[in-house]
């Protein structure tokens, strides 16, 4: 686990520059490369025309931001808000980039973790069936907590009474 969040710190310093911090005091030539590098990484999801977004976005960045400690998701909001998807498309797709990226490692890590756990508890008196169902439900817990299980027990009673005839 330790080696998933070391490499998830490895990405977030790929996207460091995009901080509002950073765009207002780095130079511009220093954007640039750090904008070509990303554009060379996620070549499939951001491509070479971020490099001239960047440049633009730079000299925009001080206008509507008032604070430069705002977060990935304020400056995204920022963009929308000023209409400037448009102009900048892959500045857009880098921030959604950076900021999806830790969702999609921690339900990852959750979901092994509902796993283990159930393993652990259960394993000597669990066929591979029930465990099965058993980790469906612990990692479906949402949809599990909507059931109303007083419906679920009346139905399978109807359906498996048994009568004793005397």
């Amino acid at each position: 686990m330790k080696w998933r969040f070391g490499q998830l710190s490895n990405i977030a310093d790929d996207f460091q520059f995009l901080s509002a911090h950073s765009l207002s005091v780095t130079p511009v030539e220093k954007l640039k490369k750090y904008a070509a590098d990303l554009a060379i990484k996620y070549n499939e999801d951001v491509d070479q025309e971020i490099i001239n977004e960047i440049e633009f976005f730079k000299y925009q960045v001080k206008a509507i931001l008032p604070d430069l400690n705002a977060t990935a998701l304020n400056i995204l909001n920022a963009i929308k808000k000023y209409e400037l998807d448009s102009t900048c498309p892959n500045l857009m797709t880098a921030y959604r980039l950076f900021l999806t990226m830790p969702v999609t490692v921690a339900s990852g890590e959750r979901s092994f973790s509902k796993l283990k756990l159930t393993k652990t508890y259960l394993r000597s008196t669990m066929s591979q069936n029930r465990l099965t169902y058993s980790a469906i439900l612990s990692i479906e817990h949402e949809i599990t907590k909507s059931i109303d299980f007083e419906d679920v027990i009346e139905d399978f009673a109807s359906i498996k009474s048994r009568k004793i005839k005397f």
